[in-house]
């Protein structure tokens, strides 16, 4: 006769009494959920799980037209001006947005609200295509300096004001914050924030510039009287350069090349200042001079470089604008000043 261990008896005994505690746990699963499916087919108000259809979906501005431009002039405050249309953009085509407003932050500052500047249903009106839409009053610089506490000039360059708005809907606000790329990008024309970055529209002239330069090798050779033309280059951000820095004679010299590096000059708010200690793509330090005729059409140009084959580049160049300047050289000094 086999005997079984009393541990085996436990065992087997133990299993037994889970299975039967995990079939009362399943029944009583079952059970919960028919009860929960009862009563929410018995009142519709009560429903265990929040479907799409019930959920309340979001609401963006899509603007519609623009007047003016988003730039904050310090030489011209009073021009600037810039407002814009927009829809409210939602499955309700924006018949339940309550809110509209705007805040503004200056120079990435504190988050500042604008008064007046808070609509609500009885603002907006109803476009041909259904949605509700308003068209927001202009916003000034006079506006937006008053809430920053700036006296805004040229030294505010490179700094920007930034208008944010909010939209209500079914208790919940709606912006910038919560917004995806996708909304605010150029497909679906959302905007919940308008930058007014501080700058100056270029004077500078871009295009062809004709010339006439002299170039010199101290341990001889050069050319004299190398003509032709080259352009200005913007390279944004109030950058430019000329796309020939030689101005021809490293073509008459060595039979190539332009001289690539640190060749440039800046344009900020009509004051143009121009590199004057600059190195050239070969590693060769040069010394620069400018020179801006009274008239505001010629700029004389004189560059010394020391350093090649232990002696000297010079080269200088007579730069004609096809009309008159309207921008001030900051660095130039008198042709008498230039070094022989």
């Amino acid at each position: 006769m086999l005997v079984v261990p009393n541990f085996i008896n436990v065992k087997l005994l133990d299993i037994k009494k889970m299975k039967i505690i995990l079939n009362n746990i399943s029944k009583t699963l079952m059970l919960g959920f028919f009860m929960m499916f009862a009563f929410a087919c018995e009142d519709p108000d009560e429903k265990p799980i929040l479907t799409f259809d019930d959920a309340i979906k979001g609401s963006y501005p899509r603007v519609t037209a623009e007047v003016g431009t988003a730039l904050v002039n310090p030489n011209d405050l009073a021009s600037v001006s810039f407002g814009y249309s927009v829809e409210f953009v939602d499955e309700t085509k924006g018949a339940d947005v309550t809110e509209y407003k705007f805040t503004m932050i200056y120079d990435g500052g504190a988050e500042v609200p604008m008064p007046g500047r808070t609509y609500g249903p009885s603002d907006f009106t109803t476009n041909s295509d259904g949605f509700a839409s308003m068209t927001i009053d202009p916003f000034t610089a006079t506006e937006l300096a008053g809430l920053a506490g700036e006296t805004i000039t040229a030294a505010n360059v490179g700094k920007s004001f930034t208008v944010k708005s909010y939209l209500t809907k079914g208790g919940l606000v709606f912006g910038s914050g919560n917004a995806s790329s996708t909304i605010t990008g150029p497909a679906f024309a959302g905007r919940f924030d308008q930058n007014f970055p501080i700058a100056c529209p270029s004077e500078m002239y871009v295009g062809e510039v004709s010339y006439v330069g002299d170039y010199s090798m101290g341990w001889g050779g050069g050319a004299s009287g190398v003509a032709g033309t080259t352009s200005i280059v913007d390279n944004g951000g109030g950058n430019f350069d000329f796309a020939d820095w030689s101005f021809g004679s490293y073509l008459a010299g060595y039979g190539c090349c332009t001289p690539g590096g640190t060749f440039g000059f800046t344009d900020l708010c009509g004051q143009v200042t121009f590199e004057t200690a600059v190195t050239d793509g070969y590693g060769d330090s040069w010394d620069l001079y400018f020179n801006f005729s009274a008239d505001k059409t010629v700029l004389t140009i004189l560059s010394d470089n020391y350093t090649y084959n232990s002696s000297y580049e010079k080269q200088s160049a007579v730069i004609t604008f096809p009309t008159a300047q309207t921008w001030e050289c900051a660095n130039c000094i008198e042709l008498a000043d230039f070094p022989s």
